[in-house]
């Protein structure tokens, strides 16, 4: 089909993802110890995604909009120091929740009278931190940490990364995966630095 034949209606998206969580390392102390300090794994993410049409007659479009999501993660002991007893109680795990807004180009690429779309994608994506916390157990001792006190090695506030995917669509419901490659640092310091890299299934219900 000819690019100029396709539809340019702009659309709404209103989506439910799950994430999975990978940090990136500048320094090997950090590698080793990384799951002690941010045991971020997984995640959820609800968020909202409209479009504008750029080029008239082309299937071009921005897309931007906002979602909220919370990432979390465990890690038992045994993972941390080699503990025999994988039953241990002995744990550390945390959860942040964050804003991200996200400004991609995309090309729609539609067939079957606009029934099925293809969608590949590439941005920015600039995400906040509402908040971070850390919970470790030891023994009869618990420590709750604000990830996000101000000192070195906490959670900065705010990350800017690469955002790219492909999304396909049948009718008003449209299946997503895509990932988030951060370019900053997410830890407050000077030598050190942390890189989140977020991948993203979602589904959504476009209007």
């Amino acid at each position: 089909a000819k690019l100029r034949a396709m539809p340019t209606k702009e659309y709404h998206r209103a989506y439910v993802g799950l994430n999975t969580v990978q940090t990136n390392w500048n320094d090997d102390l950090m590698d080793a110890v990384a799951d002690v300090m941010f045991p971020l794994k997984k995640g959820i993410t609800l968020g909202y995604l409209r479009s504008y049409n750029i080029v008239d007659g082309l299937p071009l479009f921005v897309e931007y909009g906002a979602n909220l999501q919370c990432m979390f993660g465990r890690v038992n002991a045994s993972s941390l120091f080699g503990d025999e007893d994988e039953d241990s109680d002995n744990y550390n795990k945390a959860r942040t929740f964050a804003v991200n807004v996200p400004v991609n180009a995309s090309l729609r690429l539609s067939f079957n009278n606009d029934e099925l779309a293809v969608t590949p994608f590439v941005g920015l994506n600039f995400r906040y931190n509402l908040s971070g916390k850390t919970i470790s157990v030891v023994g009869d001792e618990k420590t709750k940490t604000n990830m996000m006190d101000g000192e070195e090695g906490a959670l900065k506030r705010f990350q800017a990364g690469l955002n790219y995917g492909v999304s396909v669509s049948y009718d008003v419901y449209t299946l997503s995966i895509g990932s988030v490659s951060d370019f900053t640092s997410f830890v407050d310091g000077d030598e050190v630095n942390g890189r989140f890299n977020v991948t993203t299934i979602s589904l959504g219900y476009a209007f």
